[in-house]
């Protein structure tokens, strides 16, 4: 069993944190709605941090304990996102800082700008 698996991501465009919500409540997620983040509740870790205020751009703050799991929660997601033609990247890490999975929708791996 892996010990951790963690997602770092890119969107090329952040809709308002109310659009967003709305679209992963449309794709099936359980949401909860804090001040400045939006939990999917039925994955084992995934969020969208910093959402709000002045606090720049969101981030995706998502990991699970399998590559399996990250795998099905980043694409459950990746899905949605796809669904409403955002351009989007995900790469998923070990905890040796090995690229295991990468998920997207019109971003192309050789992308090396940082992530957001």
């Amino acid at each position: 069993m892996d010990s951790n698996v963690r997602l770092h991501g890119q969107l090329e465009k952040w809709p308002t944190k109310t659009e967003m919500a709305r679209l992963m409540e449309t794709a099936g997620f359980s949401v909860y709605v804090g001040r400045y983040s939006i939990r999917l509740q039925d994955c084992e870790h995934f969020a969208f941090q910093e959402y709000g205020g002045d606090l720049g751009h969101p981030r995706f703050d998502a990991d699970a304990s399998t590559v399996e799991k990250m795998l099905k929660d980043a694409g459950r997601v990746s899905a949605a996102l796809t669904a409403a033609d955002m351009r989007h990247r995900f790469e998923l890490y070990n905890d040796n800082d090995e690229l295991v999975g990468y998920i997207h929708h019109r971003w192309p791996q050789e992308q090396t700008d940082d992530d957001t």
